[in-house]
């Protein structure tokens, strides 16, 4: 004895709501997909950059949370969302020590629109090297100069006796990295023959920054003090478009 099974109208309508089901799951999923994709691409990062103990961490607090924090020589990025009166700008603390910052440096540098490179006012001359080593590194970094971000370098600790002022740190960077472009090309011309393709500032004439593709502005502020001084980063931050 054979039963037959007859499919009805429950049958047909249980079927097509499961199709509909999976059409709108899938129909979510891309929508979602898209959403995703556009957040990244609109990702707008301003990246905090320089040697340890240069008061990078203090000025991520105080821009984010306007309060003190304990600074410590981080191992891993410090981000928040920095609230300007014309849109929202991530903020990216990358860590100084050289061994975790290749690391930080790439991934957060393709999304940048903006660096702040902060330089210790009160050891500069003595760190110039070092100073000027990892600002060549960004100012010559071909993703940088294809987004054309804005670079700012603040001459932090202004409330130091002994600290310099942007003029000052300004002429110093100009002559290292005067210097040390000269050093880099002839490094590079010695391992394969070649001369190095990234140029930083004009042929034949001595480093000014007035000479780079992307605008540099100096600044001078206080990130950790009882008074701060802030205003030059917040006004240029607010120019960040």
């Amino acid at each position: 004895m054979s039963l037959k099974v007859t499919k009805g109208p429950g049958n047909d309508y249980a079927l097509t709501k499961e199709l509909l089901v999976a059409l709108l799951v899938i129909i979510i999923t891309v929508v979602l997909f898209v959403l995703w994709k556009k957040s990244r691409k609109a990702k707008r990062d301003v990246l905090l950059v320089g040697l340890c103990d240069s008061g990078k961490t203090a000025l991520f607090s105080y821009l984010l949370y306007n309060k003190p924090v304990q600074s410590f020589t981080s191992q891993v990025e410090n981000f928040g969302v920095f609230r300007s009166k014309k849109n929202l700008l991530r903020i990216v603390d990358i860590p100084g020590h050289e061994k975790v910052f290749t690391k930080y440096w790439d991934i957060y540098k393709t999304s940048c629109v903006g660096i702040a490179f902060v330089v210790d006012s009160e050891t500069v001359q003595t760190n110039i090297c070092d100073v000027a080593e990892l600002l060549y590194r960004v100012l010559t970094d071909a993703t940088v100069q294809s987004n054309k971000s804005k670079i700012i370098v603040l001459c932090n600790k202004q409330d130091k006796l002994m600290a310099k002022g942007s003029e000052v740190i300004k002429t110093l960077l100009e002559k290292e990295l005067d210097t040390l472009r000269l050093t880099k090309s002839n490094q590079l011309e010695s391992i394969d023959g070649k001369k190095n393709k990234t140029v930083l500032g004009k042929k034949k004439k001595h480093f000014e920054f007035s000479h780079c593709q992307m605008p540099i502005e100096f600044a001078e502020i206080v990130s950790a003090s009882q008074d701060v001084i802030l205003e030059p980063i917040n006004e240029w931050l607010e120019k960040i478009k």
